[in-house]
């Protein structure tokens, strides 16, 4: 990577970091979207054509509308992360990846754990770090 188009915030690198390590848990609510999707769309009673309208208590299939609704939202935006991070990450080196996946997608070893792990030292782990959120922070369009 050449120059830095312009040093991240800490805020801004944060919020790339916080995307990193949400992957896993919002790349499986996306998966689970479509099996709960389905879930509701079964659960829902559904009208005869010769029934009035206002038969019952409370309104399920508006209910179950809504419902889906909140469900696509949450969808959408997390497909849009997803699918940014999955786009940097195809583009990434062997090393580069395992960084990632380590830090952020694993989550369980320190920043000097993941250095030994990987057999750098710290200052190329924070070196390669600050690389690899600037690209991801591209990707999401925050530089």
């Amino acid at each position: 990577m050449t120059q830095f188009d312009r040093k991240l915030t800490p805020a801004e690198f944060k919020f790339v970091e916080h995307k990193l390590y949400n992957y896993p848990t919002n790349k499986q609510i996306v998966e689970d979207y479509e099996r709960e999707r389905e879930n509701i769309i079964l659960a829902t009673p559904h009208r005869e054509k010769a029934m009035p309208a206002n038969l019952g208590v409370g309104k399920p299939i508006e209910t179950a509308i809504i419902l889906l609704d909140r469900l696509e939202q949450k969808v959408v935006t997390e497909t849009f992360w997803i699918r940014a991070i999955e786009d940097v990450m195809s583009r990434l080196s062997d090393e580069d990846k395992q960084l990632v996946e380590l830090k952020y997608f694993d989550a369980y070893l320190t920043n000097a754990g993941v250095a030994r792990k990987l057999h750098i030292s710290e200052r190329d782990f924070y070196n390669r770090r600050s690389k690899l959120v600037h690209m991801f922070a591209k990707r999401f369009a925050i530089i």
